[in-house]
C-alpha cells in the first residue's frame, strides 16, 4: 500500500497512519520497528513527524497460518443463530496485538467463514466476549450479525448467566461470599490489581459458593457480574485465596506447597445461559475435564 501526505500541517507518522490503516496503534508501532513502513523509501522512526509531501509505503509481512491446531474446541450446540463450544485450555480466543495465529477465531473462521462479516471488530470478528487462554469451558459464538447484536446487549445488560467451577487454595470461612473491589490494570506488568481509591479503576464484582472443602483447597462455584481482565484471578489472589495452577496470580505461600497442579489454572466455565432471538432462554452445562477431576481425587 502506497500513500502520500498531502496536508501542510505538521502530523506524527504513527497517527497518521491510524487514520489510514485498520490496525491498532501497537500494530502500527510494531510494523513500523519490524521496517514494514518506508517513508520517502528510508525506514522511519516511530514518531517521525510529516510535514508534506513524503510518500509512504506499507508493507506487512505475510504470516502463514497452519491449520493445525494446539487444541481444538469442541461443538456443544450448534443453531442457525449461535455455536455453543467447549473450549479446552491453552487456546487463545482471538489474536492479541503480538499478532498469535491458530486461535479459536481462526477455528471459527476455517470452519464457518461466513462469520468473517459478523461482529464490530474485523480483527476478531464474531467473538462477542473470551476466556483466557488458560480457562476452558463454554462460549457463544454468533453465526449471524443480529445474534450476535442480541447476545452482546445482553453480555452488556449482565443478563447472560455464566458460571465457573474453580479449585482455590486454602479454606474459605463462609458458604457464600463476595468480592467487590475495582480492579486496574498495572501498566508495568500488565496484571490486574485492585485498586480502592483511583478513578479510573473499573467496578467489579464476583460472587462465589462453597461446593466442597478440602485440607489445603477449596472447591467453588463462582458468578461474575462483570467481566474485567483475569477478574476471578485476581478477585481471589486479592483476598489470599490464589486459584490452583494459575501461574500468574499466585501467593507467596503457594510455592512451600508439596502438592499443586501444574499443568493448568483449576478454572473451568461449566455453565452458560443465554436467550435466543425468539426471546427463550437457553441453557448449557460442561462437566469439568478430566485432568481437573482427576486433581481433586489426589487432594483431601
Amino acid at each position: 500500500m502506497k500513500i502520500t501526505y498531502k496536508d501542510d500541517k505538521k502530523e506524527r507518522l504513527d497517527k497518521f497512519l491510524q487514520t489510514q490503516l485498520d490496525i491498532s496503534r501497537s500494530q502500527i508501532k510494531k510494523a513500523i520497528l519490524d521496517g514494514q513502513v518506508l517513508v520517502d523509501s528510508k525506514i522511519p522512526t516511530v514518531h517521525q513527524w510529516l510535514k508534506g509531501g513524503e510518500k509512504i509505503s506499507y508493507n506487512p509481512k505475510k504470516v502463514e497460518k497452519s491449520t493445525k491446531f494446539v487444541a481444538e474446541p469442541k461443538i456443544i450446540e450448534q443453531t442457525e443463530e449461535y455455536l455453543i463450544l467447549n473450549k479446552p485450555h491453552n487456546l487463545l480466543v482471538h489474536a492479541t496485538d503480538k499478532g498469535e495465529v491458530n486461535t479459536l477465531a481462526d477455528w471459527v473462521m476455517q470452519k464457518f467463514p461466513h462469520t468473517k462479516q459478523i461482529g464490530d471488530d474485523p480483527q476478531r470478528p464474531s467473538i462477542v466476549h473470551r476466556l483466557d487462554k488458560e480457562v476452558s469451558g463454554l462460549i457463544v459464538i454468533p453465526l449471524s450479525q443480529d445474534s450476535f447484536d442480541s447476545i452482546k446487549k445482553q453480555f452488556q445488560d449482565r443478563t447472560i448467566k455464566k458460571e465457573y467451577t474453580a479449585l482455590v487454595h486454602g479454606k474459605l470461612l463462609n458458604d457464600s461470599g463476595e468480592v467487590t473491589t475495582p480492579l486496574e490494570r498495572d501498566k508495568k506488568t500488565g496484571l490486574m490489581k485492585i485498586q480502592n481509591i483511583k478513578e479510573n479503576a473499573k467496578i467489579a464484582h464476583t460472587t462465589y459458593q462453597i461446593v466442597k472443602r478440602f485440607i489445603s483447597y477449596t472447591l467453588i462455584k463462582v458468578q461474575i457480574k462483570t467481566g474485567r481482565m483475569h477478574q476471578i484471578r485476581a478477585h481471589f489472589f486479592s483476598i489470599g485465596h490464589s486459584l490452583a495452577g494459575d501461574k500468574l496470580y499466585k501467593t507467596k505461600d503457594i510455592r512451600k506447597k508439596k502438592k499443586v497442579l501444574e499443568s493448568r489454572i483449576f478454572l473451568h466455565a461449566h455453565y452458560l445461559k443465554l436467550k435466543d432471538l425468539s426471546g427463550h432462554w437457553q441453557e448449557y452445562k460442561s462437566p469439568i475435564p478430566g485432568e481437573l477431576k482427576n486433581f481433586l481425587e489426589t487432594i483431601k
